[in-house]
């Protein structure tokens, strides 16, 4: 299985602020919907309760993951743990697992993932959730898509892919799981 993080960040790695996107941009949304078809999602409980969440999770398969006992996520399931999030979407066959944050998550699975599907959004932006920084070392970029700002998107932007740098370090989560 394959582990995918998906996230639009600013340049100062802001991803939100008040538990929701601190900005609006269309073709980010657009791309978004396009990188999780197909993929199994794991999110951190506020992202899936989040506005943005309402619409993300509708007919898809996920885990949701929480600290609160007893909680239920509709449609979903819910796990206590990263490890355990992902070890039921491995159980339940997925291929490829989107990991949609929060800046917790994100923390936790940046050294587990296998790619990163960035959108930078060429702005510093006031927030309160962070990714974390990137580390040239365990990542290089292999894609990018730069877009000028328009009439639907106020700030330039761009998409970028980046793999696991294997030979400086850093085994991915699908290596270690197949040697275990």
């Amino acid at each position: 299985m394959k582990l995918i993080i998906v996230v639009a960040k600013s340049d100062n790695n802001a991803i939100g602020k008040n538990g929701e996107l601190p900005w609006h941009l269309p073709a980010d949304l657009a791309f978004f919907e396009r990188q999780i078809e197909g993929c199994y999602l794991l999110s951190g409980r506020r992202s899936y309760e989040s506005e943005q969440g309402k619409d993300i999770f509708k007919g898809r398969d996920f885990v949701v993951l929480t600290r609160r006992a007893g909680y239920k996520a509709r449609g979903g399931k819910v796990a206590g743990t990263v490890a355990e999030g992902i070890e039921i979407a491995r159980g339940d066959g997925a291929r490829r697992l989107c990991i949609l944050g929060g800046a917790e998550v994100y923390r936790q699975t940046i050294g587990l993932a296998d790619e990163l599907i960035v959108t930078e959004i060429h702005t510093r932006i006031d927030g309160d959730a962070f990714f974390p920084e990137i580390n040239p070392s365990l990542w290089e970029e292999t894609k990018r898509e730069e877009h000028a700002k328009d009439g639907e998107n106020p700030y330039d932007y761009a998409f970028v892919w980046y793999g696991r740098v294997k030979e400086r370090g850093g085994t991915s989560y699908q290596e270690a799981s197949t040697h275990a």
